[in-house]
């Protein structure tokens, strides 16, 4: 397990906090020109106009992945900006709360909460912070079988958790907001709470299939794409969805919910594969290398007896049939005395004393 230092989660805490506020404020404020042009004052086909709104919402969607990106380094950014969809989920939940907003917050920062933009870029990103660090406790992968798996569960879970997202915000939020009657409404309520489950499942499901969601990416951003290039034939095609997702659903798009969703699960696929290889990595150095601290703690050293014998003679190695250890060689005791004729004769030497000298001689 590779935990992240002190600073490095408040830099990406820091990071996190505060470009993703900007990011979404230049979603709301593209989406808001681009779904006038579409709507109010009717496209004709000159994409001029749409310029300099495509623009802004490019350059929010290159906040967002900087704010992945900061995923690299630890995860806490991710997971603190993630507690923030707790606001846009109350407005969902509670409608009322969305007209107090309205008269303190700018129109352009408005619009983009009532379609649930932030309440769905909050929520991807809490969780693929929350995915990353149990990534990097246990980084091994989970097989060949579930990743094919995840691949088609987190395409499931994701396109339910938007219909009954976008079916909620409709029947709740934009309801109310129509008719001025901000009542609760359960159904609305159960059906965002639900889709908020299935978005958070759906992107669970990376912890063992790291590719589960590249096929929503690729999907969110060509439906996005196709949208502004070709309306004529996006638009009639949407607006056969039941009363309120036609509405909503199209303006979601349009605001950069789709466009933000998909770059981020394209951003977030290539930093989960980045962290995972990393961790693996360490994992694997201090597997090899072992903890001599904790290992001496745990597994003291083996305590061996002296030996018994002297060490094999120069002899053995090259005689492995000799027996070992040899046998003692057996001296005579007290020494046999050497002949020599007494007294000696003139010139001759004495005799040698014992070696080593006896006791008492």
């Amino acid at each position: 397990m590779r935990r992240s230092s002190l600073t490095a989660r408040l830099i990406t805490i820091v990071i996190a906090l505060v470009l993703t506020p900007i990011a979404l404020i230049l979603l709301s404020l593209g989406g808001q020109t681009v779904t006038l042009t579409f709507f109010a004052y009717g496209f004709d086909g000159d994409f001029a106009p749409l310029v300099g709104p495509l623009l802004l919402q490019t350059l929010g969607l290159v906040l967002l992945v900087l704010v992945v990106l900061t995923g690299i380094w630890s995860s806490a950014g991710l997971i603190a900006v993630g507690l923030l969809s707790v606001a846009p989920l109350i407005v969902a939940v509670f409608p009322v709360t969305l007209s107090w907003l309205i008269r303190i917050a700018p129109r352009e920062w408005g619009d983009g909460l009532i379609y649930g933009v932030p309440l769905v870029v909050l929520t991807a990103l809490g969780t693929m912070g929350l995915v990353l660090a149990l990534v990097r406790r246990d980084p091994r992968p989970k097989g060949a079988a579930l990743s094919v798996i995840g691949i088609i569960a987190a395409s499931v879970l994701l396109a339910g958790g938007a219909w009954a997202i976008v079916w909620g915000i409709g029947d709740g939020v934009l309801f109310a907001l129509q008719r001025f009657q901000f009542d609760i409404r359960p159904g609305a309520s159960l059906a965002v709470f639900a889709g908020i489950l299935l978005v958070v499942a759906g992107i669970a499901v990376t912890r063992w299939s790291p590719f589960a969601l590249t096929l929503p990416a690729v999907v969110l951003l060509a439906a996005s794409i196709m949208l502004v290039a070709a309306p004529d034939v996006v638009f009639p095609m949407l607006l056969q969805l039941p009363r309120g997702m036609n509405t909503v659903l199209p303006t979601l798009l349009l605001y950069g919910g789709g466009a933000a969703a998909g770059v981020l699960y394209l951003a977030f696929t290539a930093v989960l594969l980045r962290v995972r290889a990393h961790s693996r990595l360490a994992s694997g150095g201090s597997a090899s290398t072992g903890d001599t601290s904790s290992s001496a703690a745990q597994y003291p050293a083996a305590q061996y007896p002296a030996a018994q014998y002297p060490a094999a003679p120069h002899g053995y190695a090259q005689n492995p049939n000799a027996p070992y250890p040899p046998a003692p060689v057996q001296h005579p005791y007290p020494p046999a005395p050497a002949q020599h004729p007494y007294p000696p004769t003139t010139g001759q030497q004495p005799p040698p004393a014992p070696h080593p000298p006896q006791p008492g001689r």
